[in-house]
């Protein structure tokens, strides 16, 4: 999965959990100090981002988890770790 589609799932996940506006979000977007959002919406989004990219984001991760693009960068980080997905979509 490349980073822009990475991106732009959690740019979604942001509008229906968040109610924000994904055109007023990018990697440098703080869910705390730009959004306003509250923990719960963010231990929310923890569990959905999991779920629909299949990997894990501990809570001691999660809670230094603090910008869109550090978000971004881990789910990345974690698909590039399992076996046979680094290469997926780029045949």
């Amino acid at each position: 999965m490349k980073r822009s589609e990475i991106l732009a799932e959690v740019k979604a996940m942001l509008a229906e959990f968040g109610g924000v506006d994904p055109e007023q979000v990018d990697e440098q977007t703080s869910f705390i100090a730009d959004l306003g959002l509250d923990s719960l919406v963010l231990v929310r989004m923890t569990v959905v981002a999991e779920e629909r990219f299949g990997v894990r984001i501990p809570d001691e991760v999660a809670w230094e988890l603090h910008t869109v693009g550090a978000v971004v960068g881990h789910v990345e980080e974690a698909l590039a770790e399992r076996p046979g997905v680094a290469d997926r979509g780029r045949r």
